[in-house]
């Protein structure tokens, strides 16, 4: 009994040879017939031109059909993911490219066109149809990425990215061999065959191919690095954003303005840091402490509270130490610093203010008292090494404001007294 697929083809070549027969009827067919080689050109550039438009009409028939039929199902995301990825193009190539390989073949074992042309033209359409099919699994992968990765509880492109490009890796290489198998007229078991009896020397020779593929998957499974992301590898100098996530290799855009390419397999084998926060925030992430004198830290007096309170530079930071200690407990020069440095940190046009500001100092060592600063610089801002630095000399430049020193080892200028300088 003869499956559906085997009717239409019989079918087509029915109608095929009819149709030769036919235009070797006419008188320029059968001048044609006597020129085997004008023949055979003009015969075969027919056949993929009728192939070229069935391709089309399928396509749009194919384009419409998967159109409605999701829009009337309510899933428009998927059918603007489909049309975006061009999916349907691919599918409406491969059935025309396996027709004309079939009426090729049936032409050349006829003798209506010269059956070694015929074959290897064949052939060659076939491992075409085979490339068209790699390509409809890459964009069938892409639609998958970007529907998953639009989802609430993810939330974030290329999410699949790493295994997408692990599978195409894999795909690639099954359409790759059985492509050029089929053009050269071999069963692809031979090929694969011969790839199985060197797989021992290819992995030796790409092992560090390999090794970067299962990092990939490793990092995107783990939610590690993704594009946008500030990194910093100090060893090898990098210090950046994250440009383009590669199968091997992660391209990193520089603070200086270099560009670094990073093997990928770095990011599992390294340590690293990543600027990223809990919070989702595409800035960079600023924690840095500086050390305080600890001789230096007394209660504020009277006369003093009530002079910073008539300085409009200073109130507001008073306000908020006020807050921070019981009502008849005495504040700090060191308290009213941090205040005054979280206005500061709130109040600069490069720092995200919607995201946590916060001075908090550490446990006081010989070294002196740590003070740890924590924010959120911008994404638009265009140098955050620079801007970063900047915030940390502001701040530690205002200390002898607030009567305190940055610690410095191997000094003893003993402690800062007198009234504030107030030069803020």
């Amino acid at each position: 009994m003869q499956t559906p697929v085997e009717v239409v083809t019989s079918d087509s070549s029915s109608a095929s040879m009819k149709f030769i027969k036919a235009i070797e009827g006419t008188e320029i067919g059968g001048w044609l017939r006597t020129h085997e080689l004008a023949w055979n050109a003009i015969a075969i550039v027919a056949i993929f031109a009728l192939g070229f438009l069935l391709s089309l009409a399928l396509r749009q028939v194919l384009s419409t059909i998967v159109t409605r039929a999701l829009t009337r199902a309510n899933r428009k995301p998927l059918a603007d993911a489909i049309a975006a990825a061009k999916l349907v193009a691919p599918i409406a190539a491969i059935a025309p490219l396996l027709l004309i390989a079939r009426v090729l073949n049936v032409l050349g074992e006829a003798g209506v066109l010269n059956a070694l042309a015929a074959s290897n033209i064949a052939n060659l359409t076939v491992a075409f149809a085979i490339l068209r099919g790699m390509s409809f699994m890459s964009r069938l992968l892409a639609v998958v990425d970007e529907l998953y990765s639009a989802r609430p509880e993810v939330n974030r492109p290329g999410a699949l990215r790493g295994y997408r490009q692990v599978a195409m890796v894999v795909i690639g290489l099954a359409a790759g061999i059985s492509a050029i198998a089929i053009a050269v007229g071999k069963s692809p078991l031979v090929f694969l065959a011969a790839l199985g009896a060197v797989a021992a020397v290819l992995g030796v020779i790409f092992k560090d191919m390999v090794l970067s593929l299962v990092a990939n998957i490793m990092l995107s499974a783990n939610d590690a690095i993704r594009v946008g992301d500030w990194i910093e590898l100090k060893p090898h100098g990098i210090d950046g954003r994250i440009a383009e996530i590669k199968t091997t290799a992660v391209r990193v855009h520089n603070a200086d303005g270099t560009v670094h390419s990073v093997p990928i397999s770095r990011f599992v084998q390294e340590p690293y840091l990543n600027y990223r926060s809990k919070y989702g925030a595409a800035g960079r992430r600023v924690r840095r402490a500086f050390r305080i004198d600890v001789r230096s830290v007394r209660a504020l007096t009277n006369d003093e509270l009530a002079q910073l309170a008539s300085t409009p530079a200073l109130a507001g930071a008073l306000e908020r130490a006020r807050g921070a200690v019981a009502p008849n407990d005495s504040i700090s020069n060191l308290a009213l610093y941090r205040a005054f440095a979280e206005r500061t940190l709130a109040a600069h046009d490069a720092i995200d203010s919607l995201l946590p500001i916060a001075v908090s100092q550490q446990e006081a060592t010989a070294s002196g008292q740590p003070v740890e600063i924590l924010c959120f610089i911008k994404p638009t801002a265009s140098d955050p090494a620079s801007i970063e630095g900047a915030i940390i000399d502001r701040l530690q430049a205002a200390a002898p404001t607030f009567a305190l020193r940055i610690y410095q080892t191997g000094s003893d200028a003993g402690p800062i007294t007198g009234p504030l300088p107030l030069m803020i």
